[in-house]
C-alpha cells in the first residue's frame, strides 16, 4: 500500500502532568479552548496524563501534587517541544497490518525520534521540529509521499 504523509505547519508541545483529577479537568479545558483545526490529544493512564496541543497554547496551570505519588519523577509536569505533525492521509482500516512498521522503520534507520499517535481513523506520527527535513527525506526515499496538509 502507498501512503502519503500530511505534514502539518503548527508547532506542538507534549506535556506530561501527573494524574489528578484537576490535572484531567485543567486539560479538558484546554482541548476545548484549542482551535477546532488544531492537532490535540489527550491520554489518560494511572501514571499520567499525556496532552498534545499547539506550542502557542499555554500548558494547564492545575497541576497539583496529590498523594499518588511523592517521587519528583512521577509527580513533575514536563513538556517536550517543538513536534510537527505528519497524518496518514485517508482513513485506515482496520484490517491494515504494517502501517505504522512502514512509517517508523526507515526514520528509526535514521536515527531520528518519533512521537506516533493513532485515532480511530488514521496514524499521526510527530516528528521533532530540527529533524522534519530530514524524515521527509527518508520518507520520500522509502516511496512514502510528503505533502503539505
Amino acid at each position: 500500500m502507498s501512503l502519503t504523509l500530511l505534514r502539518h505547519a503548527a508547532p506542538l508541545a507534549i506535556h506530561r502532568l501527573p494524574p489528578t483529577p484537576a490535572n484531567v479537568s485543567a486539560c479538558t479545558t484546554a482541548l476545548l479552548a484549542t482551535p477546532p483545526a488544531a492537532f490535540r490529544s489527550l491520554t489518560i493512564t494511572a501514571e499520567e496524563v499525556s496532552l498534545i496541543l499547539p506550542s502557542s497554547t499555554p500548558v494547564p496551570r492545575a497541576y497539583e501534587v496529590d498523594s499518588i505519588s511523592h517521587d519528583d519523577s512521577v509527580s513533575s509536569t514536563k513538556t517536550e517541544a517543538p513536534w510537527t505533525a505528519f497524518q496518514v492521509a485517508g482513513t485506515l482500516d482496520f484490517s491494515l497490518v504494517g502501517i505504522l512498521a512502514q512509517l517508523v522503520a526507515p526514520v528509526k534507520k535514521a536515527e531520528i525520534s518519533v512521537f506516533v499517535v493513532s485515532t480511530f481513523d488514521t496514524d499521526w506520527v510527530l516528528v521533532k521540529e530540527d529533524m522534519v527535513a530530514r524524515a521527509s527525506e527518508v520518507w520520500v526515499h522509502e516511496g512514502i509521499a510528503v505533502e503539505e496538509a
